[in-house]
């Protein structure tokens, strides 16, 4: 055997060892990772087993394990029996021993690159395998990575040898060996990249939960690799940017990517085709000097979001959403460059990402820089429990006693008779309704869009103009379907 498994447990190797997330599966990486040094190891690695060509699971267990072991031939959990043996170390142990480990501090710098959490939840990760352990395993003992079952350690056995590190063949003739596994080592280990730096990884990997901010991400780390050669998880994402547009898309994320790479980040100029300003793709766009702050797909479709001339008012500087596929071309300029009132690089600096989250949770709406206003909602309650109740939309949609309701309306700035008809609309309304509260951004086109999809389970109160405009729409809309 040539090879040498002389590999340090860097986050990049045990993600391919993990073949899925390492908020899962750490510990079962690690071990794998020990195993292989076990296997494939310099003759110096105090763990290294001598096995002939051919070997069974209880060939390598006696040579892995001190002699006084007696455990992992059968199925039950190793007690703490002699601290020389290799089941009497923990994660921790393994992973940053000073010798065959990796520098603790630098490992935790580098795992937090990939996955976020708190310090408490990588410290509990790293103790019991687990972010959210039960308290009575946070008052126990850290675990001891090699004190589980026989088939615990058997199952790790057969991940190697779909993983190409071993061969692996069941004995199926007469005898007291049939039925028993018999492994081989691999000539050639299968290609697992090169890890002195960090490489792009696909979607299950850690950096995704930086960009998908809800528990859908979860899904991604548990079900992005096929089980058994069958994808079982699907995201129907609707994607309305056409095909024919993509090497312009790739073109722009490209260019985005090397901006977002410079100190400090220069402003550009974008020639932009504004849907708003009923401009078409064939025309050639209208010039906009912006600062790029980040991409957000919303709707259908990515956007650049970004400060400074908007196709709303190009002498007034603002936040803007443009969409990428209506970016006709892009230029990078220098601050030098630029002479615009209340636009300059000290100003733009503050415009980050975050101010933009921040400035999207203050109201109900993608349009993050437009005023937000009171909308007042009634519900049918049987509606309201099934798609409001218990999901996301609890937290935005404030419910509200039917006396708060009439006060809201009451105290609106409304005429006497808007606020009398209103009144009226409330008493000839169910008492088992639902009514809920939120702030939205007015004229948000994605809000009035989803008003109008829940249909007649919702009906908005407040504010009037809204109310108006629905009404409006509702009725031309039913008069294109009368006989």
């Amino acid at each position: 055997m040539d090879k040498i498994f002389d590999f340090s447990p860097t986050v990049e190797l045990l993600q391919v060892l993990a073949r899925g997330s390492l908020k899962q599966n750490l510990a079962k990486a690690v071990r794998l990772w020990v195993i292989l040094r076990s296997l494939y190891g310099d003759a110096t690695d105090p763990i290294y087993t001598e096995l002939e060509e051919c070997f069974t699971y209880n060939d390598w267990r006696k040579q892995f394990f001190t002699e006084t072991h007696q455990y992992h031939n059968n199925d039950k959990i190793s007690p703490l029996h002699d601290v020389n043996c290799p089941c009497s170390q923990t994660l921790s142990d393994w992973l940053f021993d000073p010798e065959t480990g990796v520098n603790q501090q630098q490992w935790q710098d580098s795992f937090l690159n990939f996955y976020l959490m708190s310090d408490l939840e990588l410290k509990h990760l790293l103790g019991f395998g687990i972010i959210d352990p039960p308290k009575y395993q946070i008052n126990g003992s850290e675990i001891r990575l090699f004190a589980g079952t026989r088939r615990n350690l058997q199952y790790d056995f057969k991940a190697l040898v779909e993983m190409g590190w071993l061969e692996g063949q069941n004995d199926t003739e007469p005898g007291k060996n049939r039925g028993k596994t018999f492994y081989k080592k691999v000539k050639n280990f299968p290609d697992f990249g090169t890890f002195s730096e960090r490489v792009d990884f696909p979607l299950e990997m850690g950096g995704v939960r930086n960009v998908i901010q809800n528990d859908l991400v979860d899904f991604l780390d548990d079900f992005a690799e096929t089980i058994n050669g069958e994808q079982r998880f699907f995201v129907d994402l609707e994607y309305v940017v056409h095909r024919q547009l993509a090497p312009q898309i790739n073109h722009l994320r490209q260019q985005l990517k090397e901006i977002w790479q410079q100190v400090p980040i220069p402003p550009i100029q974008v020639s932009y085709v504004s849907a708003r300003n009923f401009q078409n793709y064939q025309d050639d766009g209208e010039i906009y000097i912006i600062c790029p702050v980040c991409i957000y797909y919303s709707y259908r479709a990515p956007y650049l979001l970004g400060f400074g001339q908007t196709p709303r008012d190009e002498t007034k500087i603002d936040w803007y959403d443009y969409r990428l596929d209506r970016i006709k071309d892009l230029q990078v300029l220098t601050w030098q460059q630029v002479n615009l009132p209340n636009f300059n690089r000290e100003i733009c600096q503050s415009k980050t990402p975050k101010t933009i989250e921040d400035l999207r949770s203050q109201a109900w709406g993608f349009d993050f820089y437009k005023r937000d206003d009171l909308l007042l909602v009634r519900f049918e309650r049987y509606f309201h429990n099934r798609y409001i109740e218990g999901t996301e939309r609890d937290e935005l949609f404030k419910k509200i006693p039917y006396k708060s309701a009439r006060s809201l309306i009451s105290q609106s700035h409304l005429n006497d008779s808007e606020k009398q008809r209103l009144i009226m609309v409330l008493n000839s309304r169910s008492p088992d309704d639902v009514y809920c509260r939120v702030n939205y951004r007015v004229d948000d086109y994605n809000v009035i869009m989803r008003l109008r999809a829940w249909g007649p389970k919702v009906e908005v109160l407040l504010p009037w103009n809204l109310r108006k405009t629905m009404a409006e729409d509702i009725q031309k809309l039913g008069s294109f379907y009368k006989d």
